[in-house]
This record gives C-alpha cells, structure tokens and sequence, in this order.
C-alpha cells in the first residue's frame, strides 16, 4: 500500500515538473540556435598571400599570388587586389602564406629615373648610427662580416656604390611593417643579382654599409 501511495506521489511531481522542464529545454534550443546563427554571421573579406617565400626586391607575379577568405578583422583596410599588386616590388622579404600588406611594398616613385633591371632592397645595418648619416642620392658599399675559428672576423663587398633610395626621417614615413625597426633601415638601388647576394649574406653574418663617392 505504501509503496503504491510512494509511486502516486512521485507520478504527480512529475506530471507537475512537465510543463516547466519543457520551458527550459526550448529555451536552450533557442540559445544554441542564436549562438550556431551568430558563428555563421562572422564578416569574410578577401585578402591576398604570397604561396611562396619572396625575397626583397623581387616583383611580384600571378603564380606568387592568391586570395583567400578569411576574418574581415584581420584584413587591412587598404588591401589591395590581386591585379594591382602584380608587377610590384616587395621592400621585405615574405614567407609563403604572409598576407601582401601595402606597406610590404616599395614606396612610390623610389625606383623612378633608374635603369631597367634595377631593384630596390632594404639593408639593415649591424652599426645603426650610419643611417642618420645618409640622404637619399649617397652611394654606399654593402659588406657583410663573419667570425670564424679558422680566420676571426672576415668582411667582403657584396655591393658597390649602391645609390641610396630612401632613409627614414620621421615615424610618419614608415610605410616599412614593424614602425620601431623601420628606422634602421635603408634602402638602396642594385642590379636584381647583388639583391640575391645580399640576401644570401644576411644569412651569413653582419651587414655594414660605408659611404663612398657617387663614382664607386
């Protein structure tokens, strides 16, 4: 009889329980359905990435280049489309996947009045206190130096007479990714083979650069 009385009472809580656990799970589909809407509302926007490593200085073509979609955060405002950025030239270098950035490239009218073949390459110099010291139309020797066990410190030239294209003068004219480094940097004028060369010396010890006569 108790046990009877017991499953009664249980059976009533129960039916009294219905109405408002059914409240509850339609109030969590709804918030499941809100948060599964607002996931699929997130804003894309198109950027362009290089699909393999480029070196500084070297132009950019159709088979270095794609667009991809992704969060429209993390795109920058003034991202170029694909089609304006071929042909141009990279002041930095990019590994594959890096999103091309208009401040990635080399500045307008720097190359302008050089001769066809010529490249513009940023060098970042292992004594800084030279670059305030250069204006744009300088020439300088690019050596790099290495220590080793055998022979100590050794330096070569690995560019000669390298016109000056452009020195930093203020934070405003950073157009160089990384505006705290940017003011160590130069850039100068070479044949697109000494770019290759300086790039390869990067690797191999510290860069130094010397003032020299416009006749080098």
């Amino acid at each position: 009889m108790n046990r009877r009385l017991r499953g009664s009472s249980f059976r009533r809580r129960l039916q009294r329980l219905r109405v408002p656990l059914a409240l509850l799970l339609g109030v969590c589909a709804v918030g499941a359905g809100i948060l599964a809407g607002g996931e699929a509302q997130v804003e894309t926007a198109t950027a362009v990435q290089v699909t393999s490593p480029v070196a500084a200085g070297q132009e950019l073509t159709a088979s270095e280049l794609e667009e991809t979609q992704m969060d429209a955060a993390a795109v920058p405002v003034q991202q170029a489309e694909l089609e304006e950025l071929l042909g141009q030239q990279v002041a930095v270098p990019l590994p594959a996947g890096a999103l091309v950035h208009q401040e990635h490239l080399v500045g307008p009218g720097l190359l302008q009045d050089q001769e066809e073949g010529v490249v513009a390459v940023p060098v970042r110099p292992a004594d800084t206190a030279i670059v305030g010291m250069l204006t744009p139309g300088q020439s300088v020797d690019v050596l790099v130096s290495a220590d080793s066990a055998e022979s100590g410190t050794s330096s070569r030239t690995v560019a000669a007479a390298a016109p000056v294209l452009w020195t930093p003068t203020s934070e405003d004219e950073n157009w160089l990714p990384g505006a705290g480094e940017a003011g160590n940097v130069v850039i100068v004028a070479v044949e697109a083979e000494t770019a290759e060369t300086i790039a390869e010396a990067t690797h191999e010890g510290r860069l130094h650069l010397s003032m020299v006569s416009g006749q080098g």
